[in-house]
């Protein structure tokens, strides 16, 4: 790629030497100046960004006489990464046209054919134009006041792409003469802008493009020279589109590198415990409606509005767009949907419900808007998902009522897609969406199931609902926007077992002397509670200590018991018994050999079920019993 883009200087002169070498045969100067206005930003996820328009402003030479046809040429531009406009299917038509247009003149689409309304030529054979004498009017109906009558009203020509070039065939090269300026615009062109490499010192990369034309011939053989100034364009500028962070139940900061800590035996109310996923605009453009006036904020998908002024920027996912051209460019520059954002869930553990909110929730302090949408895919139709669930839900400070939809995760995994309604191009935004989680705890069961979830966010569509090659191409079946998967995953909450930590500060089976471990599992009990089953580590600690013991399970209503002269022989010092239960206790009974002359006996200590995590957490909901409590 690097390569490529230092060959344009050189290429830029070959196009100036060569065609300028034409015109200087010409009594009268022709030439077209190139520019790309003020590139945008484009986003480094998208395959399928939209550049800035090149416009041609053409000047000079002597305008084709009445009647004789005007000579055509190829237009063609180069970018420095693959072109990736959509392909059309069209009859007779070369392999590869594409919703890539070039507009002649500037046609308004208000105005009748053959009066500088917009008419597409959609075979180049097929669109002979003949001069009016005029020059500058030759693409706004007959030139009467010079007696021309035959003319042609076509002013729209397809580009045809092939890698990461798109050409014009047969584009008529009418010198507007001295008085007036022939305007070229190309538009509707789209770039894979994830293949562009960065700028140095954290500048943005850029998407270069150069334009070159072959000297325009005639039926008559007439050459008029095509030299083109300024033909090397950047025509848009490369920088991340997206943030992504995962925030806290009041939607007032970030979840932090903590993930929330939870028990698998409480029950956790799915109604209020949540986080908010908010994804932050990098810049103020980046995310889009599918045209400008597509939704307008309601859940219903009316006719995409009309683009069709030539350079007016709509900043919407759509381009240059005229439902009213000729099939196929009856879709040429609509995009399939606004920008779609997905959340992707990972690891979410069996028994656990998984809810999202419908629409964006502002955070404290601002205004609601309702500018996105949750649908029900990443590609395809905006299709509004309806709520699920007729219990109510609050995300953060705002009452959501039952505006939210419940996923179900498939092998851990579930997705969640909100399309963009509105967007505000003067503004960076935030859109911040809730999502709840909860369970009925069931230790017995082992459910939920232990497990940290986790969750990315990124734009939508992303590879595998296409192939990441294909998607990097130009394609006639593809959804636009398409974009790379930038998401890496947060983790936002962990289910730990539940247990209860024992301490026997001293054990000995030294000198003639023997303890008995007595652990009891109270989690059957008259009120009501959830028994539980699990083993307990046996943990050493002292003199002859052997390797940590683990028990067979123990049920809820059981006592477990052992001796220290058969779990540690000749062991002397204290254990710490962990056990994958609640509600566990336990006895010592410290004796001689026979109990003949001495023994003593007493309760295990219970101890605190320790921080998990460094720097140290408070654990939601408590683990194990913890006496004087």
């Amino acid at each position: 790629m690097a390569a490529f883009r230092k060959l344009f200087p050189a290429l830029a002169v070959l196009v100036l030497l060569g065609l300028v070498t034409t015109a200087s045969a010409q009594t009268a100067a022709f030439q077209c100046t190139a520019n790309a206005g003020v590139p945008p930003l484009l986003r480094s996820e998208g395959l399928t960004e939209l550049t800035g328009d090149i416009v041609l402003n053409c000047t000079g030479g002597t305008p084709t006489p009445i009647g004789t046809q005007i000579p055509s040429a190829n237009i063609s531009v180069f970018l420095n990464t693959a072109v990736t406009s959509r392909l059309l299917s069209m009859v007779s038509g070369q392999p590869g046209n594409s919703e890539a247009l070039l507009l002649i003149d500037e046609p308004n689409a208000a105005l009748a054919a053959g009066a500088g309304g917009q008419v597409p030529c959609l075979v180049a054979s097929t669109c002979p134009v003949y001069g009016t004498g005029g020059g500058a009017t030759a693409f706004k109906g007959s030139d009467t006041a010079t007696g021309g009558t035959a003319t042609t009203t076509e002013n729209i020509w397809v580009g045809t792409v092939s890698g990461n070039s798109v050409t014009f065939i047969g584009v008529p090269v009418e010198p507007p003469g001295t008085t007036g300026t022939r305007v070229y615009r190309i538009t509707n062109l789209r770039a894979n802008a994830s293949a562009v490499a960065p700028g140095g010192f954290g500048t943005p990369g850029q998407v270069v493009a150069l334009i070159s034309a072959t000297p325009a011939t005639g039926p008559t053989g007439f050459t008029p020279s095509f030299p083109i100034n300024n033909p090397q364009q950047i025509v848009g500028f490369v920088q991340t589109g997206l943030n992504f962070i995962v925030r806290n139940k009041a939607n007032s900061d970030s979840l932090g590198s903590s993930a929330k800590q939870f028990y698998q035996c409480n029950d956790l109310a799915r109604r209020t415990n949540n986080i908010h996923l908010r994804f932050q605009e990098n810049f103020a453009t980046s995310f889009k409606s599918r045209t400008v006036a597509a939704y307008a904020g309601t859940e219903v998908s009316p006719t995409p509005a009309a683009q069709a002024v030539p350079g007016l920027i709509y900043n919407a996912e759509s381009g240059f767009y005229n439902p009213a051209l000729a099939s196929p460019l009856t879709s040429a520059g609509l995009a399939d949907f606004g920008t779609r954002l997905k959340a992707t869930f990972t690891n979410i553990p069996s028994g656990v419900r998984l809810f999202v909110g419908l629409t964006n929730v502002p955070a404290p302090g601002s205004t609601s808007v309702l500018a996105a949408r949750l649908v029900g895919a990443e590609i395809g139709s905006f299709f509004p998902v309806a709520s699920s669930t007729t219990d109510n839900f609050t995300a953060g400070s705002v009452a959501l009522g039952n505006a939210v939809a419940e996923l179900t995760p498939i092998s851990g995994t579930a997705t969640a897609v909100w399309e963009v309604l509105a967007a505000d191009p003067l503004v960076a935004q935030n859109f911040d969406f809730p999502v709840f989680f909860g369970w009925t705890g069931n230790a017995a069961n082992n459910s939920p199931a232990l497990g940290t979830a986790s969750v990315a966010g990124s734009f939508a569509p992303t590879p595998p609902v296409f192939s990441a090659s294909a998607g990097a191409a130009a394609s006639a079946t593809l959804p636009i926007p398409r974009f790379v998967d930038t998401g890496a995953g947060t983790s936002f909450f962990v289910i730990n077992q539940c247990r209860t930590n024992l301490l026997f500060p001293f054990v000995t089976n030294q000198l003639g002397f023997d303890t008995g471990l007595a652990i009891a599992n109270t989690t059957q009990d008259p009120f009501g509670t959830s028994a539980q089953a699990g083993t307990c580590a046996l943990n050493f600690y002292g003199a002859n200590a052997p390797s940590a013991v683990t028990t067979s399970s123990i049920a809820g209503g059981t006592v477990y018991a052992t001796l220290a002269s058969t779990t540690a022989p000749n062991f002397q010092g204290y254990v710490i018994a962990v056990c994958n239960f609640q509600m566990g206790h336990g006895f010592a009974f410290v004796s001689d050999l026979g109990a003949r002359n001495l023994a003593m006996g007493y309760l295990a200590l219970v101890m605190p079920d320790p921080a998990r995590q460094v720097p140290a957490i408070t654990l939601a909901g408590g683990s194990g019993e913890v006496l004087g409590q």
